[in-house]
């Protein structure tokens, strides 16, 4: 009777000492990751634009829609013959900035924000300054005519025909002359970041891949001035 009294009592505290129940982990929030701000649309001067006159002496104004996700922005502006960019900075829309006249430049727009480091930037738009008394100079943008954008095409003996349509109101269409413009990256081609064909004509093969994306643009020429086509893509099957 002790002995079955003693195991009883050793059996009671061998369960009352057990180990005591785990506490439930604490919850972890998760980190949200950081969010740039949103891309503006861009208003004036409007893509393509030619022979856009001063809004003051030598001044253009630059417009956007502001988006309430940016607290400022950036405007870069280059000089498409020169290559150099101008940035500007600004808090909203619109902003007037002095330029040179007579010469063609890409514009795009940066939003920020101070809640984080990332940015986002706008397509990159292009218009040609004549400033005062220059109305006339430039000849029209091409219009790009096949290609047309987003078409898929074959290629023959690995290359494709590059065709567009060009207007000048000024000058004969034989005194014109052509820089093309292709690559797979649209921003280079749009800033003449690429290698140009030259071309007397209205046309002109260049060498192409089967499989990839190409981007192409025209760059029309007078003896005074230059414009610059709207950007068009296309696929080689």
């Amino acid at each position: 009777m002790i002995r079955y009294s003693i195991i009883l009592v050793l059996s009671f505290f061998m369960f009352s000492c057990g180990s005591a129940p785990a506490e439930a982990p604490t919850p972890v929030t998760p980190v949200q990751p950081e969010k740039a701000p949103d891309a503006v649309e861009l208003g004036k001067p409007l893509n393509n634009t030619t022979c856009l006159e001063a809004v003051n002496t030598n001044q253009v104004q630059f417009t956007w829609t502001p988006v309430t996700s940016a607290t400022s922005y950036e405007i870069k502006i280059t000089n498409v013959k020169t290559n150099v960019t101008e940035t500007k900075a600004a808090t909203t829309s619109p902003a007037l900035i002095s330029l040179t006249a007579g010469e063609t430049y890409a514009w795009s727009i940066v939003s920020k924000s101070t809640k984080t480091s990332l940015t986002s930037t706008s397509p990159v738009w292009k218009f040609f300054f004549a400033g005062t008394g220059e109305s006339s100079s430039a000849p029209n943008p091409a219009q790009l005519l096949s290609p047309i954008s987003g078409e898929s095409m074959d290629a023959l003996n690995g290359q494709i025909k590059l065709s567009w349509k060009a207007t000048d109101a000024d000058t004969p269409l034989e005194s014109l002359t052509y820089e093309v413009y292709i690559g797979e990256d649209f921003a280079k081609v749009a800033l003449n970041d690429v290698p140009k064909v030259k071309s007397s004509t209205n046309n002109v093969l260049v060498p192409v891949q089967t499989g990839k994306i190409y981007y192409w643009m025209v760059k029309t020429m007078d003896n005074k001035s230059a414009s610059y086509s709207s950007v068009n893509g296309f696929r080689v099957n």
